[in-house]
């Protein structure tokens, strides 16, 4: 049998490369977190570009998430960005947060719904590989890293602004509505919601479908609409896509949210009881 560096010499390079992403991401998608590492340090190793490292970074980063190894997968985030050529601050205080802050909405300024929608696509990968490994951090930043957080949605949408959209950028787009929501523009924060709905018909990966669908019917359209039914109906399929793709993480938000909204709408406990058995079932 041929060793690693073996495989990964002269011809047999492309093949193997794939062969060990994909066995992250499978043993990602099986739930077997703790046997992603060891595909990722081969690769790690072995790869000779860091774009072709990327996907089985976003993996590592992933399984942390999924151990709650916050602190671990924003570490691995803020590697492979400097090594992309982002540097990205590791901490960040209220002046940073607004010179962020208006540099975005200065990017924003005067763009009607129309204009964004027809912003170009992003053609450079480079570019594409920051926006990826940006989009794994959110949660990590949210749960203990809230002071980079802003500056991780800037940043996103940013980028998309200026060198195209993306598959991933729906999810900049939903999350700086969140955003705009918590600091008192529910306006703002509703159009760019739907902005973020509109960019994920651009695309046929169905990537980026449970985080954003998570975001914009679980923390902005209740707000705005008081449409906890029409939310309920979203996150179901938006539960069931985020399993389908290895996304468990935002597909059990996606679960906790229509239990809750179940509650407000009162729904009989034991139609409930029955449907997050099947949500359960699905999962397993």
């Amino acid at each position: 049998m041929l060793k690693p560096n073996e495989l990964f010499a002269g011809e047999n390079y492309d093949i193997s490369l794939r062969l060990y992403s994909s066995m992250a991401e499978v043993e990602l998608v099986n739930g077997n977190v703790g046997n992603v590492e060891a595909s990722v340090a081969i690769i790690s190793k072995h790869a000779v570009k860091i774009l072709h490292k990327v996907p089985s970074y976003v993996c590592l980063i992933k399984s942390y998430i999924s151990r709650g190894k916050t602190k671990e997968g924003i570490s691995t985030c803020l590697y492979v960005l400097a090594k992309l050529g982002l540097q990205f601050p590791k901490s960040a205080g209220m002046p940073t947060t607004i010179r962020y802050v208006i540099k975005t909405k200065m990017r924003l300024r005067g763009k009607t719904d129309e204009r964004l929608k027809q912003l170009p696509e992003l053609e450079d990968k480079s570019k594409e590989a920051v926006m990826r490994i940006l989009s794994v951090v959110l949660s990590c930043c949210y749960l203990t890293r809230q002071d980079l957080l802003p500056l991780v949605i800037f940043r996103m949408v940013r980028c998309s602004l200026k060198y195209g959209i993306s598959h991933i950028s729906p999810i900049a787009f939903a999350v700086y509505g969140y955003f705009s929501m918590v600091t008192g523009d529910f306006k703002g924060g509703y159009r760019f919601g739907k902005l973020a709905l509109s960019f994920l018909k651009k695309f046929e990966t169905k990537e980026m479908h449970c985080q954003t669908i998570c975001i914009v019917w679980g923390y902005i359209a209740p707000w705005r609409d008081n449409s906890f039914r029409d939310s309920m109906e979203h996150l179901t399929y938006a539960s069931k896509v985020g399993m389908e793709v290895g996304d468990h993480e935002y597909a059990m938000h996606c679960v906790t949210f229509f239990s809750a909204f179940s509650f407000i709408v009162g729904r009989p406990l034991a139609l409930l009881e029955d449907e997050i058995n099947g949500f359960i079932d699905y999962a397993v």
